[in-house]
């Protein structure tokens, strides 16, 4: 028994693998579609680089946030961007943010409530004409990386039920035939 044991133990562990790569594919899709990205436009007023800390204990990282307000719309309303274009963006330029809140009611909470602060990340951005990034594009990566590694969670599959198989044609079998198997 013993020996049908080490026999089944590869196909175990690449199930294991099988399992393990379709739960990334899981993770790795787009947190949101097309269909949900609103966009705003309008001109930057203020631009802003803070940092931010997260976690806690030996776990703390920083992050860069990028923030802008934008000319006509409450101050206390700023958008975050992931990255900005290579020159910088200063007050005055033109930007068209791909956003998942509704902005409108984010600006009318910010002229009710002038004391409180609100932070939209932008998915996309586009300033003065130049594509930052965009929330296709993450959608597309995304999508591009599930799909990826669901195909490498299926070839590891299939080398798992294919090694099975040869345990059972090569060792299972004929101990079942010869008669030693005892259930």
């Amino acid at each position: 028994m013993k020996a049908i044991i080490r026999w089944v133990m590869p196909a175990l562990v690449l199930l294991g693998f099988a399992i393990f790569f379709n739960d990334r594919g899981g993770k790795s899709e787009p947190d949101f579609t097309m269909a949900e990205v609103k966009v705003v436009e309008g001109i930057v007023a203020t631009f802003d680089v803070s940092r931010t800390q997260a976690g806690s204990g030996n776990r703390q990282s920083s992050r860069v946030d990028y923030l802008l307000t934008l000319t006509g719309r409450p101050r206390n309303v700023a958008f975050r961007l992931d990255t900005t274009p290579a020159g910088g963006v200063k007050a005055g330029m033109r930007v068209r943010l791909e956003i998942l809140e509704d902005a409108e009611a984010a600006f009318t909470s910010a002229t009710r409530y002038p004391d409180g602060s609100n932070r939209i990340h932008a998915v996309g951005a586009v300033v003065d004409g130049r594509p930052v990034y965009t929330a296709a594009e993450y959608v597309a990566r995304s999508e591009s990386a599930a799909s990826g590694n669901g195909r490498i969670a299926l070839i590891f599959l299939l080398l798992a039920l294919a090694w099975g198989a040869v345990v059972y044609f090569v060792k299972i079998r004929p101990y079942v035939r010869s008669g030693k198997a005892a259930w």
